[in-house]
């Protein structure tokens, strides 16, 4: 399931794929998960983090 689901993920993406890829392999790396073995619930732990990053940053962006 799990190189399935990362292609999944950066499919529907609407991006460029291969900008995306890296980005999402790094994050995975980052989290000590690997595209070939993710889970959902593991998807979902990883990319709940990476938002609340991301809103944080958006937040502090607009605040500064």
């Amino acid at each position: 399931m799990g190189e399935t689901l990362a292609k999944s993920v950066i499919a529907a993406t609407g991006l460029p794929t291969d900008p995306v890829e890296r980005e999402f392999n790094a994050l995975l790396a980052k989290y000590g998960k690997t595209p070939e073995t993710l889970t959902m619930e593991e998807l979902r732990e990883v990319m709940a983090d990476y938002l609340q990053t991301v809103f944080l940053e958006m937040h502090d962006d607009k605040s500064a």
